[in-house]
């Protein structure tokens, strides 16, 4: 008889624990963010040139003025910038220099331009220019061949439509390089 009131009692308790867990998760007694019909105030680059800020401590309430809401005959516009004509690029700025290009580099291009290589968005030739340091580079240092061939087909590989094209141009790279810019 013990057994049948345990097998009886032990269902029981557990389905009254889980009741209790579960009516004990449901309660609103867990705190809550407030839930208002008040704007939310930000800032704006375009807020009233005449707004006042207010004391320190206190908080407004109220939202910013847009430039919309200003008075006619004023208008905010952000101030107007042109670039300064006597900028100069620094000596040591990574990008194209724009410096007349050296017979080498002039033989690799020619090489490139003869062998129908070019790449991806390189109007200026600096791309095709970073690739012959690169190589050049990796081959100085001992670099893995399969390394750079592979960095070389990455460079290559948006101009092309199939990965035997861009294995066919990273070979004509690397051996342009090779020859006429090392």
């Amino acid at each position: 008889m013990t057994t049948k009131c345990a097998r009886l009692v032990l269902p029981l308790a557990g389905l009254a624990l889980a009741l209790g867990s579960v009516s004990a998760c449901s309660d609103d007694s867990t705190a809550s963010a407030p839930i208002t019909n008040n704007p939310v105030t930000t800032t704006s680059l375009y807020s009233a040139a005449g707004s006042s800020t207010p004391a320190s401590g206190s908080v407004s309430a109220e939202p910013t003025a847009k430039a919309s809401d200003a008075p006619s005959g004023t208008t905010s516009k952000l101030p107007e910038t042109e670039p300064n004509p006597s900028t100069k690029v620094p000596d040591n700025f990574p990008g194209p220099s724009g410096a007349p290009l050296d017979a080498k580099a002039k033989a690799y291009l020619a090489a490139l331009k003869a062998d129908n290589v070019t790449f991806m968005g390189d109007s200026d030739h600096s791309v095709s220019l970073t690739m012959a340091r690169y190589v050049c580079g990796a081959k100085q240092k001992g670099t893995d061949p399969g390394m750079v061939k592979a960095f070389v087909t990455a460079s290559v590989g948006p101009g092309t439509k199939t990965v035997e094209e861009a294995n066919t141009k990273a070979d004509k790279v690397i051996r342009a390089a090779e020859q006429h810019y090392c």
